[in-house]
């Protein structure tokens, strides 16, 4: 058992409903408590998200789980269908009635042919993974059941794995949208999930590329690959060398033509700046450790940016489990405190709980979730690509040695 001062990891239950919260038109009734989905929804805000789906809760009582009745789930399914007209409804266990063994499959397979809605089935009460499992299984969950067969359009691609439990999801959007129109002159068809629609995600088989950029959006992205023959990347976009790698890659592809006068200036930039970063540090004689906590994809990103400024990585950590040699996985919350008062850092990134812990540093960047105090409503202050390593660099330039 371990004693927590923050927050423990959110369970694959949660990862689903922040994943689910951000689509304009979804519908999701969850069979439980109305507490513990009114905690969920209420987490929304803290990830600087929209909760765009509308989210209810079928409340249980004692007799709902005694006697594992159905009446409240099959009536809240049937009302919602008639007086809201959703074209999709996800039906979800919430921890309790998965505990009693609630059957939501069957209750779904009962009333579809009842309601106007197609029901999508979300068994999973999250009492054994992490919420990236969660984000996981539903991205994978919406290539299957609600996009749609449509044209291909060569101009189109799809962005996969930007949801909102992703810390600065809004900015670094924006960004790896830019680097599309800039460089490829090509356009954003579908993000996975965040600010989107239930019919953008139909008509997600229409582009001719998906973009992946965290490891949860692969088993998605292999689907379509399959069902629909969209090729996909997954690549790191944290720094210039897998900025640069992940360009070229597209470049490879025979309809991706790369505007190479735009694409060395924004290397040279980025480049004259890493120069300087290198050379403010080159000489001096404090601690240059740095230290990584926060998601998969972000911590592995970032440890490469700081290594191609010449910055020691001290300690790199996801906050979940997971197999990894490069990183540290899902340490006690006590264990990073004890880490963290002892030791002398330039810089710490982190979420928000590490950058509130009793620590020694001189910059801290916030890159991943929980969020604790803060505010993210300018969407152009990326983390990845060309203007998210000189917004980096900016920070760590302005350190005061």
């Amino acid at each position: 058992m371990q004693v927590y001062k923050y927050y423990p990891v959110a369970n694959d239950r949660m990862g689903i409903i922040w994943a689910l919260s951000s689509i304009k038109g979804a519908c999701v009734i969850e069979f439980g408590p109305a507490g513990t989905t009114h905690y969920a929804v209420e987490g929304i805000g803290s990830l600087n998200g929209e909760d765009n789906a509308k989210i209810y809760s079928t409340h249980m009582d004692q007799s709902d789980v005694t006697f594992g009745k159905y009446d409240r789930l099959e009536n809240a399914i049937l009302e919602i269908d008639e007086n809201i007209s959703p074209s999709y409804i996800f039906v979800m266990a919430s921890s309790i009635s998965s505990i009693i063994g609630a059957d939501i499959k069957s209750v779904c397979n009962m009333l579809e042919n009842k309601v106007n809605a197609k029901l999508i089935p979300i068994p999973t009460g999250g009492l054994k993974e992490d919420y990236n499992v969660g984000i996981e299984y539903i991205l994978e969950l919406l290539v299957k059941e609600v996009v749609k067969e449509n044209k291909q359009n060569n101009n189109k691609y799809n962005i996969i794995g930007y949801n909102i439990d992703k810390y600065n999801f809004g900015s670094d959007v924006k960004e790896l949208e830019r680097i599309m129109k800039e460089l490829f002159d090509k356009d954003l068809n579908t993000v996975f999930t965040c600010n989107t629609s239930i019919e953008e995600i139909e008509k997600a088989s229409s582009a001719s590329l998906n973009i992946v950029v965290r490891k949860e959006g692969l088993k998605a992205a292999k689907l379509m690959k399959e069902k629909y023959s969209i090729p996909y990347v997954y690549k790191s976009l944290y720094g210039l060398k897998n900025t640069m790698k992940f360009i070229e890659d597209l470049s490879m592809l025979g309809e991706f033509k790369l505007n190479e006068y735009k694409y060395k200036k924004e290397i040279e930039e980025v480049k004259s700046h890493i120069f300087s970063t290198k050379r403010k540090f080159y000489f001096y004689e404090g601690s240059k450790k740095c230290s990584l906590f926060g998601d998969y994809d972000t911590v592995l990103g970032m440890k490469d940016l700081l290594e191609e400024l010449n910055l020691e990585v001290d300690r790199s950590e996801v906050l979940y489990k997971e197999d990894d040699d490069l990183i540290l996985s899902g340490c006690s919350e006590l264990e990073r405190m004890k880490y963290l008062k002892d030791a002398e850092l330039l810089i710490l990134l982190g979420d928000g709980p590490s950058i509130d812990m009793n620590h020694r540093s001189k910059l801290d960047i916030q890159i991943s979730n929980p969020n604790l105090d803060k505010i993210n409503i300018y969407n152009y202050t990326p983390y990845i690509g060309f203007r998210g390593c000189l917004n980096i660099i900016e920070k760590i330039l302005n350190i005061k040695l």
